[in-house]
């Protein structure tokens, strides 16, 4: 189970989990409501759910394990096993519940013959409050400690793999509200000291490992917008569900139905963050890294869809005499992309998908299925990719760019408009002139020959390409005609 999943597992597993000062008495009323909150399936399959009274709070215990390890999982001799969960409930008595948990907790997932894996947490401590009105947890608090994880898998190409993790520290917490169009969470993240290690081609679990990584810090948030846990809460039952039935089993429109309910899914996601301090270990040395930032952005299932994504890496270092000295200015230290994708509508897209719940169990989608979901995608037959301003910068010389093309099944050539901008061009015809005869990049020097005659003069000594291509196929460079299209 990863970190995103673990927000909604939480409050989906404990809508009955419920502070204020002023707590109401348990009672077996209660203890009774508490069950009936949960997926049918998990309250009705016999030793997953207990209720019990504890003082004034409730003992809910969870074991998954009946669930897991049930129907065509069971019968292929995989396993599944992970700890018993116990949650302390108390009723706070006016519309919000207080729900804590604080345990060692692991899982481990056995695929004969193919792949081993789990988790363990050292200590495992999950806090907050569910508010009946909001159909949610109102603030949330998770806290990892002493985490392991491990991965074996056998590989028929390359034999058996083995990776381990460490992590001192994992915290998440957030908090939702309701918003204009359903609830709104936003949420906190940091993660301290990961590493990682990889042993394969036939090493054993404890040999030196051939590459690891390890990360100082890595923190970040964000938040979704636009959901409604009435609507998706009851994906989790129907996740339950799916384990243990067989394909011919499974109630089709009833999934297609809770699927369909639960669209958009939400209305807008975003997260932002860092990996801080990167080292990787490798045969040939250490590859450093000072900072890499991620950003993503996302629309739900909506008819006006769109996705980017960005990153930017600060401060890379190879080993020392990785590269010949003429190539070492040429090797960039920073660098940053930002791509975004407009133009979706990702409704359509995924009615089209959920309508193969109508064709019997096990059958493929039909050969036309590809083109319909490229037209269901693409409604006015092309998208638009956007690549903001982004730059690259090596000892040698600073690159910059940015631009936008529309591309699609309806225009016989992607249209594009760039701007690429470059300040250091003498450093790297002097760099590239410097290496052996034996490297091979003789013909690289021509081209930047090529390049420099097309430019244009920018600010400061940088040289200028503006592109720009049509449907017919014609390529211009700041105006010349490279390649030309149809006439």
């Amino acid at each position: 189970m990863n970190i995103s999943s673990l927000h909604r597992f939480a409050p989906a597993c404990a809508v009955a989990l419920w502070s204020s000062a002023a707590l109401a008495e348990a009672t077996e009323e209660g203890a009774a409501r508490l069950a009936g909150m949960f997926p049918s399936v998990v309250a009705s399959t016999e030793g997953v759910l207990s209720v019990a009274i504890d003082g004034e709070a409730y003992r809910v215990t969870l074991d998954l394990n009946p669930l897991l390890n049930a129907g065509p999982t069971a019968a292929a001799g995989s396993t599944t096993t992970i700890s018993k969960i116990a949650v302390t409930v108390t009723d706070n008595g006016d519309g919000t519940w207080g729900f804590s948990v604080d345990q060692p907790l692991s899982w481990s997932s056995v695929i004969p013959g193919t792949m081993t894996a789990g988790n363990d947490y050292g200590r495992f401590v999950l806090t907050g409050t569910y508010d009946e009105k909001l159909g949610d947890v109102s603030a949330y608090r998770l806290q990892a400690e002493q985490i392991l994880t491990g991965q074996s898998q056998n590989d028929p190409a390359f034999g058996q793999f083995f990776v381990r993790g460490t992590q001192d520290i994992m915290t998440w917490e957030g908090t939702v509200t309701a918003g204009d169009a359903g609830l709104d969470s936003r949420f906190v993240t940091a993660n301290t000291n990961i590493a990682y290690e990889v042993r394969g081609l036939g090493q054993a679990p404890d040999s030196p490992p051939v590459f690891s990584i390890t990360f100082g810090e890595v923190s970040g948030s964000g938040g979704t917008t636009g959901y409604d846990p009435k609507t998706l809460y009851p994906l989790l039952g129907m996740y339950f569900e799916l384990m243990i039935r067989t394909p011919e089993e499974v109630d089709r429109p009833a999934i297609k139905a809770t699927l369909e309910a639960a669209l958009p899914v939400f209305q807008h996601f975003d997260a932002t963050g860092t990996y801080q301090d990167i080292s990787v270990v490798t045969p040939v040395g250490t590859v450093g890294m000072d900072a890499l930032d991620f950003s993503y952005d996302m629309t739900g299932a909506v008819p006006d869809g769109r996705v980017r994504q960005a990153y930017g890496m600060k401060g890379l270092t190879l080993p020392d005499g990785l590269l010949p000295p003429w190539a070492v200015p040429l090797v960039p230290s920073d660098a940053s992309l930002d791509v975004a994708v407009a133009g979706l509508d990702l409704a359509a897209a995924a009615q089209l998908g959920l309508d193969l719940l109508g064709l019997p169990p096990l059958t493929p989608p039909p050969a036309a299925f590809g083109d319909q979901m490229l037209t269901a995608l693409l409604p006015e037959g092309v998208g638009t990719i956007t690549l903001a301003p982004g730059e690259t910068k090596a000892p040698a010389y600073r690159l910059t760019y940015e631009g936008a093309m529309t591309v699609g099944p309806t225009q016989p050539a992607p249209v594009t408009r760039a701007r690429i901008g470059l300040t250091g061009m003498d450093d790297i015809e002097a760099a590239l002139q410097a290496a052996p005869a034996e490297s091979g990049i003789a013909g690289s020097t021509l081209a930047l020959a090529t390049a420099r005659m097309l430019a244009k003069p920018g600010s400061e000594g940088e040289l200028v390409w503006e592109i720009e291509t049509d449907a017919s196929g014609a390529v211009r460079v700041n105006g010349q005609d490279v390649a030309g299209g149809a006439p």
